[in-house]
């Protein structure tokens, strides 16, 4: 009779482990495939976490002057009231007069560049241009002294087009069309 009992309870043990542990162990592997998943996720973000530090720390170790020179060769929005600035600064300095600047519209500016053949392409820029026209009235010396100031300027300034207007003794008007760039 012992024996008996023994082997159901024996076989009762088999049953269990097949229905009721066997469930409970696939259940255990699969949350271990998981955590692997899980582990490996957040191994990830935290190579990204450390990449990211390294980086804030790298920028922030950029003095604040070259981050300003950037912004000043290539600004992040149009901004016309510098440009106005600097053109007054480079003219003062070299004793020329600035007479006038005018800020082209964007869609002006469009508009004239169709009607001169050039098919502009806004998609592929990765920049934006500001166009203007401005006058000095200057000798051809001081002239061609404003001209090597603005190519040394950081701004960069491309001028497209000058004609000019001779004047009184030696002084010439001088009339410059020209472009700047910023961020899109």
């Amino acid at each position: 009779m012992k024996t008996i009992i023994t082997i159901i309870l024996l076989l009762a043990s088999v049953g269990l482990i097949f229905f009721v542990a066997k469930p409970i162990w696939s259940d255990v592997a699969s949350l271990r495939a998981k955590q692997a998943v899980v582990s490996d996720a957040l191994a990830r973000l935290k190579d990204l976490q450390d990449l990211r530090e390294d980086l804030l720390k790298t920028y922030n170790s950029i003095p604040r002057s070259k981050i300003d020179r950037l912004y000043d060769l290539l600004p992040p929005k149009p901004d016309s009231g510098n440009i106005l600035v600097m053109l007054e600064k480079l003219t003062r300095d070299r004793n020329i007069r600035l007479r006038r600047i005018e800020f082209i519209k964007e869609a002006n500016f469009i508009a004239q560049s169709a009607v001169a053949g050039k098919i502009i392409n806004k998609e592929a820029q990765k920049y934006n241009t500001m166009s203007y026209n401005f006058t000095v009235a200057a000798s051809y010396e001081g002239f061609k002294s404003l001209l090597s100031a603005m190519e040394k300027n950081l701004r960069i300034i491309d001028v497209t087009d000058i004609s000019f207007v001779g004047g009184a003794s030696d002084l010439f008007e001088f009339t410059l069309k020209a472009k700047s760039y910023y961020q899109r």
